[in-house]
């Protein structure tokens, strides 16, 4: 008889992507109410600090991978909570930086695992939902990378100038799924060709799953001999 404490953990382990679902999915349902004063971005930072932490599990099958994720991870929670404290833009701009670069990573293993998996699971179905959220959050931070780098890289429903993430992140993924609503416009060049290449990764995504789907599933097109 397996030790109860082995089967929580092989059971824990089949469960990889939901943990990190769960923590994506709160944080997009939750961050539009938590307000913009101090209360509100401390509650922001425990949502992202819960995705980090359940992005490193969801990407520690492999001890290179975590250490990876664990080493972009860790000055991305520390710079983040940082930034919190002392307002510092260079600390959040630094924070930016390498939470870009676990949200890319993660996502890139992510879609490896998904693309990789012979047998379709719940897990595997979570961790392509989780892939495609992680990009939406890449590029909202790319874009607000890009707007503390150079202020009035975009335009729209702030009349002052001043965008927040929250902001970004719902133009984020109005422009990953291509719906284009055209109240917040990308003004600089480099600003335009982050939005381009979201545009491409999110209709290349779409087009890549469902086809990686169908193949796992083992259909094929009916013929007229049939």
């Amino acid at each position: 008889m397996r030790n109860p404490l082995a089967r929580y953990l092989a059971r824990a382990r089949a469960m990889q992507f939901h943990y990190l679902l769960g923590s994506l999915i709160l944080l997009l349902a939750v961050y539009p109410y938590v307000g913009a004063g101090t209360t509100g971005t401390i509650a922001f930072k425990v949502l992202s600090s819960f995705v980090l932490i359940t992005g490193v599990y969801a990407v520690s099958n492999r001890r290179r991978q975590v250490v990876i994720a664990a080493l972009l991870a860790v000055p991305a929670f520390g710079l983040g909570w940082l930034h919190v404290i002392t307002g510092n833009p260079v600390i959040g701009t630094a924070e930016s930086v390498f939470t870009v670069l676990f949200y890319a990573f993660t996502a890139l293993v992510g879609l490896s695992r998904v693309l990789g998996e012979r047998r379709i699971t719940t897990d595997t179905i979570y961790g392509a939902v989780s892939v495609y959220l992680l990009m939406g959050l890449t590029w909202a931070t790319a874009y607000g990378l890009v707007e503390s780098i150079s202020p009035g890289s975009f335009s729209g429903i702030h009349p002052d100038g001043a965008f927040t993430f929250p902001a970004f992140i719902y133009y984020s993924f109005v422009t990953l799924a291509t719906l284009g609503y055209g109240d917040i416009t990308p003004v600089t060049d480099q600003a335009r060709s982050l939005a381009v290449l979201e545009t491409v990764s999110g209709t290349l995504y779409i087009a890549v799953l469902i086809a990686r789907l169908v193949a796992a599933a083992g259909w094929t097109p009916k013929t007229d001999r049939e």
